[in-house]
């Protein structure tokens, strides 16, 4: 058994691995790996909790795509063939280009928003990652969802995003990603030294690092993660709103805005490591799909810590 067992060892970082042909359960579409999007970030971080809790997945790429990247988690690639797996599109994927039979739409922002339709097949069994999505993602589908169809996942790693009061508050930085459009309408003072912190963090690790040393992030996307990850840091957050104002998210409130649980301080280090969230996932599937934990995965993957990634 011993060597059966360092044939299967994990390594870091999980690039070029491969489930083999016929054994993948869930596939997950899916652009290269990226700190820079959480809607990325969920996707990896999802096949890496069905892994941790014994079903077999991989992350395959957007048609006429390719992956150079398989995150640093427990994340296969695949390049057999479809059969049975259930196939997890988001929402910026039109249709079903893997031509897949059991179809899970995953809706991580709104449909048609950023990419893909603004109406779903009815065979296809749809979730929302945020909640306050369901009323719109409800008007791209004829059977309406409700909470039920609510699939988060943690994307902020502990290991990288964590306060240290022992680190000196060094500046100012902005954001700009899906606010680039209100940025030109209210720019801030180019005198001011504020620095764009998309040129800071070219990797995972130095947006940890420069989140730490800054005092106020300046953001013109009032939807995004870094909003979350700046507060754990100890930051300021600051968002504008349409009317050029600058002010706290997580006491506002605007209508475009992510959620702000009142422990998610305490609460983001569990969430973030919680494979737990799979099993009402799967309770929702169609009985008919024959999705089963595999008892020789799970038992594999319990030889490896978590901290392992």
């Amino acid at each position: 058994m011993e060597p059966e067992m360092k044939r299967f060892r994990i390594p870091k970082p999980q690039i070029n691995r491969f489930l083999p042909d016929g054994q993948a359960q869930f596939l997950i579409v899916s652009p290269s790996f990226t700190h820079r999007s959480a809607g990325v970030r969920a996707l990896y971080r999802l096949c890496h909790h069905l892994n941790s809790a014994g079903y077999p997945s991989a992350v395959i790429p957007i048609p006429n795509g390719s992956i150079a990247d398989y995150s640093p988690w427990f994340v296969y690639g695949y390049e057999g063939e479809i059969n049975n797996a259930v196939v997890i599109y988001p929402e910026i994927i039109s249709g079903n280009p893997y031509e897949a039979t059991n179809v899970v739409r995953w809706v991580l922002n709104e449909p048609g928003l950023l990419g893909g339709d603004k109406y779903y097949a009815d065979n296809e069994i749809v979730f929302v990652y945020d909640p306050q999505k369901i009323e719109i993602v409800n008007t791209a589908i004829k059977t309406a969802i409700g909470s039920e169809r609510v699939l988060w996942v943690g994307v902020v790693d502990p290991d990288i995003i964590y306060p240290d009061s022992k680190v000196e508050k060094k500046f100012d930085c902005s954001f700009f990603n899906k606010g680039y459009s209100i940025s030109l309408q209210f720019p801030l003072d180019p005198s001011s030294g504020i620095k764009r912190i998309e040129d800071l963090t070219p990797d995972p690790v130095s947006l940890g690092n420069v989140l730490r040393q800054t005092r106020t992030l300046y953001s013109y996307d009032h939807y995004s993660n870094i909003l979350r990850e700046a507060a754990i840091c100890g930051c300021e957050v600051r968002v504008i709103d349409s009317k050029g104002v600058w002010h706290n998210p997580e006491h506002c409130d605007c209508k475009l805005n992510i959620v702000w649980a009142p422990d998610f301080r305490q609460n983001y280090k569990s969430q973030f490591q919680n494979s737990s969230i799979v099993y009402p996932f799967i309770s929702q599937l169609p009985k008919s799909w024959r999705i089963h934990r595999r008892t020789w995965f799970s038992y594999l993957m319990s030889l490896f810590s978590d901290k392992t990634f």
